[in-house]
């Protein structure tokens, strides 16, 4: 029984479409919020990573979207000449010959969705897949797992944030409820001092320490930066680190460099093994290259904008 691979049609979890659920808190839906603002970020470097010349006119800027969106997602997608017409095509695709001995299917049927579209059978001399990369596996799970690492960290750089704020727990008696509750709220309100009568007692006053520091927070920063360099690297794009005091050293710089290039030529290498079988087998003049233009600069979250007029409430020993 010959092998096929039948790509999912599904463009990912990732669905801005699909409301968030009634029954989860406001917390959970903020961390999701997070979480699928990385997938959406991540996901557009990915697609805009290579540049594609020389395409025959009709693969215009809105086909090669499609081109890296599905190869992102599905890792392959299909070039050909439609037998209907001669135009050029880019199309996701199965493979449903025979494998052959090097593992590469000797048939492909293209796949579509909605009534205007309609398959072809193609055999391998007739047709060019483009992977992603030389396992042909997408590239979905970078994305998803530092999606979520980097949203659980955002939520620890917010938290952490606002626990400086106030960074005690207050327990009064019941008749000095009100009496704290507007002394706190002059407090977060600003006022330059707040007033109290005789009958403020501050010595039954007791505090727990909730445990936010404000040396935490530079830690904190330093991890989310370097989970997202680690996530640039994986992808091949620049990730020059930006944390350290000292100036980087040139084999510091050489040793990154060298990483960001081996993760680069894992995905650019399949698609100039692809360009080229186009060019052999149409009679074509393809050709990719890295874009370098791709900006990586992570994105800053509330919490980290305000982090620096962020006021700090210290114990008064």
């Amino acid at each position: 029984m010959a092998r096929s691979r039948k790509p999912d049609l599904k463009y990912s979890n990732y669905r801005p479409d699909r409301p968030l659920s009634s029954n989860s808190n406001s917390v959970m839906n903020q961390q999701v919020l997070t979480e699928r603002m990385y997938q959406r970020h991540l996901t557009e470097l990915c697609i805009n990573r290579f540049k594609w010349e020389n395409m025959p006119e009709e693969i215009d800027g809105e086909v090669l979207r499609f081109l890296e969106l599905n190869t992102f997602y599905n890792a392959v997608t299909l070039f050909y000449q439609s037998k209907t017409n001669d135009r050029y095509y880019l199309a996701r695709a199965a493979g449903t010959g025979p494998i052959n001995w090097y593992d590469n299917p000797t048939q492909w049927t293209t796949l579509g969705m909605g009534e205007l579209f309609t398959s072809e059978v193609l055999s391998d001399d007739e047709c060019v897949p483009i992977y992603c990369n030389a396992l042909r596996t997408p590239d979905t799970d970078i994305v998803n797992l530092f999606s979520m690492k980097l949203a659980n960290l955002d939520r620890t750089i917010e938290l952490n944030v606002k626990n400086l704020r106030y960074t005690k727990v207050i327990t009064v008696d019941e008749s000095q409820r009100l009496t704290w509750s507007n002394l706190m709220r002059k407090i977060e309100q600003g006022d330059p001092f707040v007033l109290g009568t005789t009958a403020l007692d501050l010595g039954q006053v007791q505090a727990l320490d909730v445990g936010a520091h404000p040396e935490t927070l530079p830690k904190l920063l330093e991890t989310k930066s370097k989970t997202w360099n680690e996530c640039m690297g994986l992808l091949g794009l620049n990730n020059a680190n930006q944390d350290k005091k000292e100036r980087l050293v040139t084999d510091e710089v050489s040793a990154n460099d060298e990483q960001v290039m081996a993760s680069r030529n894992i995905h650019l290498k399949a698609r100039k093994t692809a360009a080229d079988k186009i060019n052999k087998m149409f009679g074509l003049n393809i050709n990719v290259k890295f874009d370098d233009m791709v900006d990586t600069t992570i994105p800053c979250s509330e919490a980290e904008s305000q982090l620096h007029a962020t006021p700090v409430m210290k114990a008064v020993s």
